[in-house]
């Protein structure tokens, strides 16, 4: 079955450049920088195919501790859109990614600084830096709504906007000390464990991410 979907995956942008059906689109949203391959199966059903990736850069605080956060895009995408209306732009969108999204968080006080870990106060030196890693399922399904019709014109220039939800399922986190001195105590790795805890339920958000994005698409 594996296989048999891989395969059908290949063919199908190859029946539609056979056909002149078939366009190209570069993007820009929520998911980062983007592209799309769109095959037109009928009138009113068109499938894509994507990639998206970007590094976004920030700082956050959780369960009261400061960190350096970024969050990594990279995901790839089979999207179905249905046209309701005859000639109309208006599109329903349904899919499936594959999600490898991630946010990678360090924290690293200065000497003299302190954390505040599960409510026990830690000196830089005891506690080391921490790192944080949250991941989501591989797996993810989408659905939303846009605008634009890529095969509305014999060829050329044409705009589309999509809006849409990802479901990531459960955020997990991990988090860690690079400290020997925590790690090799079980009140403080008890204390990490706690503190993991209270930041996976603030980060449980994310198991819906927005997905919002704006490109040009080339007929061919």
């Amino acid at each position: 079955m594996k296989k048999l979907s891989i395969l059908l995956l290949a063919l199908l942008p190859g029946v539609a450049l056979a056909e002149g059906n078939i366009a190209l689109t570069g993007k820009f949203g929520t998911l980062g920088f983007g592209a799309e391959l769109t095959a037109a199966l009928a009138d009113s059903a068109h499938l894509r195919f994507g990639v998206n990736a970007y590094n976004w850069y920030a700082d956050t605080t959780e369960s009261g501790v400061d960190y350096d956060a970024t969050w990594r895009t990279r995901t790839a995408s089979v999207i179905g859109d249905f046209l309701p209306i005859r000639d109309s732009t208006f599109r329903i969108s349904v899919g499936l990614f594959y999600n490898d999204n991630k946010l990678d968080l360090t924290a690293d006080p200065d000497s003299g600084n302190t954390y505040e870990i599960n409510g026990t106060t830690y000196t830089a030196a005891q506690i080391g830096t921490l790192t944080g890693k949250l991941t989501f399922n591989k797996t993810s399904p989408y659905i939303g709504v846009g605008w634009g019709n890529a095969f509305a014109k014999p060829y050329g220039w044409s705009f589309v906007l999509d809006v849409g939800a990802l479901y990531q399922g459960k955020p997990k986190f991990s988090l860690s000390s690079n400290s020997a001195l925590c790690n090799a105590d079980a009140t403080c790795q008890a204390n990490l464990a706690a503190e993991q805890r209270e930041a996976e339920e603030d980060l449980r958000s994310y198991r819906w991410y927005p997905v919002v994005s704006a490109g040009a698409v080339y007929r061919f």
